[in-house]
């Protein structure tokens, strides 16, 4: 590849570009669903405040016109420690440590794998020359990743100081195989609430799993659900907008999974989920915490969401980042995880100056 030139997109190109952002995000190695148009354009037309938040949508391409790259962030002021204004740029689908909107992971420049290294190498030049910029925050990003790489082991962006300001794993399940070598190879509880107490919930009556439509409205059974556990909706307002415009475009690919765990033809338990090239995502689940004292609703479901997913020969059954309410169940359903981390990148010397003081005084101040 030779010259890689980079221009600006504003939103009406943003909104017109789904066909070709969807063909350069399947020969890449970023995320299937939250680096979707579906997902980020959803996202920026609901959660971007026009008076805060500027769009900086940045397309790489060739000496040919093709596109090759894709940096999908956005410009904002944020107060750093409620002391220093500072003008921040992040991925869409995130306001780090800010507002709450719908949670975005797995972030990243969305760059073909054949010219992943020319091209971030380009996208990152082209933030080195703008002065508009004090902090660049990108946030879940895969260590595992090109632009994680290329960032930390190049002097990329010099004069800057690189935190890495959180980190966290986020855990999936492999799907190939055998259900039942699965089952084996989790603890005596674990298969217990999996799968052997099948039995007693099958004694409460008729057991069906199955897929919801939208005549069955799972949003609302969804949030129902969610309620008699946590006490409110899991999904309200600008998150519900989102969430079934979301649903109505990935519909149109085939990708959304509502599925229901049923006693006598009434959902006991539901999960919101996206399968998108053999790799499910899930995004939500409830279920009602009274039905029966010696079940455990949401890992019967699991249960049943696994089997599936074994005998489709799923890749993959992503859990995502987060713990449950009282248990970190995720851990004892599988021993696969990625590692994550929110790198800040900062660049105003007082900023620097502040960081660099704090991460010190962290590190002789912190146990172990």
């Amino acid at each position: 590849m030779n010259k890689i030139f980079i221009q600006t997109w504003d939103e009406k190109k943003f909104e017109s570009s789904r066909e070709e952002w969807t063909n350069l995000l399947e020969k890449s190695c970023s995320d299937q669903l939250f680096m979707s148009w579906e997902w980020q354009f959803t996202w920026w037309k609901k959660f971007a405040l026009a008076d805060q938040m500027q769009l900086r949508l940045y397309a790489a391409v060739d000496e040919n016109n093709t596109l090759v790259g894709i940096a999908p962030l956005y410009l904002s002021t944020a107060q750093t420690k409620n002391i220093i204004k500072t003008r921040r740029l992040q991925f869409i689908g995130n306001c780090w440590r800010s507002r709450a909107t719908m949670p975005t992971e797995l972030l990243d420049f969305i760059v073909a794998e054949e010219n992943s290294t020319p091209v971030i190498c380009a996208i990152f030049e082209h933030l080195r020359d703008s002065s508009e910029w004090d902090e660049l925050m990108l946030a879940n990003l895969r260590k595992d990743s090109a632009t994680y790489g290329i960032l930390t082991k190049n002097e990329s962006l010099p004069g800057c100081y690189l935190r890495h300001a959180e980190e966290y794993d986020s855990y999936y399940l492999i799907t190939n195989g055998e259900f039942k070598d699965y089952l084996g190879s989790r603890g005596k509880s674990t298969r217990l609430s999996l799968f052997n107490r099948r039995k007693i919930l099958e004694a409460t009556g008729k057991v069906t799993f199955r897929s919801l439509t939208e005549n069955d409205k799972p949003f609302e059974l969804l949030n129902n659900l969610h309620s008699m556990r946590w006490g409110k909706p899991v999904f309200s307002s600008d998150r519900l907008t989102f969430n079934a415009t979301l649903a109505t475009l990935l519909a149109q690919r085939g990708a959304l999974r509502f599925s229901a765990l049923c006693v006598d033809s009434t959902p006991i338990s539901i999960q919101y989920n996206y399968a998108i090239n053999n790799h499910v995502y899930n995004i939500q689940a409830g279920f009602d915490p009274s039905f029966h004292k010696k079940l455990a609703l949401g890992y019967l479901h699991f249960g049943y969401e696994f089997e599936q997913a074994f005998r489709n020969q799923t890749h993959t059954y992503d859990f995502l980042a987060g713990d449950g309410k009282n248990t970190p169940y995720k851990q004892r359903l599988t021993n696969t995880a990625l590692a994550i981390v929110d790198l800040q990148v900062v660049r105003k010397p007082l900023l620097r100056l502040l960081f660099r003081t704090y991460d010190s005084v962290h590190k002789y101040t912190t146990p172990g």
